[in-house]
């Protein structure tokens, strides 16, 4: 199989975005809160993912909100936001750049919180923590494992590809691989929130473009930290289902069906289980 070249940009001294026009991407991107069914190895809840632009400094935004269905107190058991820099490269090429996020998440009714700040200057990410253990409290620095290599939030990444053009070109010739880092928001909590998966910051990833389906959308493999996250976006690129079978979870927009048909090729193709 043909494979797209590697996206390998200069990632730390990017061309101002001064003269970028954002009223394309207001249209590609902005998308108002949309619901998902979500299922994972501890029950089901519902997710609530939005996107815009700030008025203020142009800045792309992502926000989710992991809640327990029909429970009106207490009922949020995840949140995060994400905030990337909209830059050029090669004066053509369209990124978003990390910038900052926030990230909250309850384990057993106590609150872990974190914030990722990227710092251009040291080319690393400042990591500040607050929760109940002495572990993960207090401030660190990280270095960017290739300050040239292109990075994305993991709530950004359907974005991400887009922006950069990358997954109307796979669509489009229905072949393609994307490399680049995953800058995890859930960070330094995904040893608690997921079995058998590494907690570190950055992930080496690749979107590899997998199929078109019967219901007319498009399946996008992310493999990172040894796993594969399957990703499904509709005609305007907009991710609709996503499914991370080695651990137990999918989500499903409210606004379409989840297929069997769906499922079970997932599953073949990966030797994993939905249950």
């Amino acid at each position: 199989m043909n494979k797209f070249s590697a996206f390998f940009f200069l990632f730390i001294f990017a061309i101002s975005c001064s003269s970028i026009k954002y009223t394309h991407l207001k249209k590609e991107l902005v998308r108002g809160e949309e619901s998902f069914s979500y299922n994972d190895n501890n029950g089901q809840y519902i997710a609530k993912l939005s996107a815009g632009f700030s008025k203020k400094d142009k800045t792309f935004f992502t926000k989710r909100v992991l809640e327990i269905p029909d429970k009106e107190k207490d009922n949020i058991i995840e949140q995060s936001v994400s905030i990337s820099d909209i830059g050029l490269i090669k004066k053509r090429k369209t990124i978003l750049r990390p910038k900052i996020s926030q990230y909250n998440v309850w384990f057993e009714g106590k609150k872990y919180f974190s914030e990722l700040k990227m710092n251009p200057v040291k080319r690393a990410i400042d990591v500040k923590m607050i929760s109940p253990e002495s572990k993960w409290n207090g401030q660190k620095q990280i270095k960017l494992p290739n300050s040239k290599s292109l990075y994305c939030f993991f709530s950004q990444v359907v974005e991400c590809a887009k922006t950069i053009g990358f997954l109307s070109e796979a669509i489009s010739k229905e072949t393609g691989v994307m490399n680049f880092y995953v800058v995890w928001e859930g960070y330094p909590y995904l040893s608690e929130t997921f079995s058998d998966f590494p907690s570190e910051l950055f992930s080496k990833a690749q979107l590899e473009f997998e199929a078109k389906t019967q219901e007319g959308t498009s399946r996008f493999n992310l493999k990172v930290g040894g796993q594969s996250i399957f990703f499904e976006v509709d005609k305007n690129e907009q991710m609709k289902k996503m499914f991370w079978v080695s651990q137990g979870i999918s989500m499903i927009s409210r606004l379409v069906k989840k297929t069997k048909d769906d499922s079970e090729n997932i599953l073949k193709e990966s030797g994993g289980s939905l249950e």
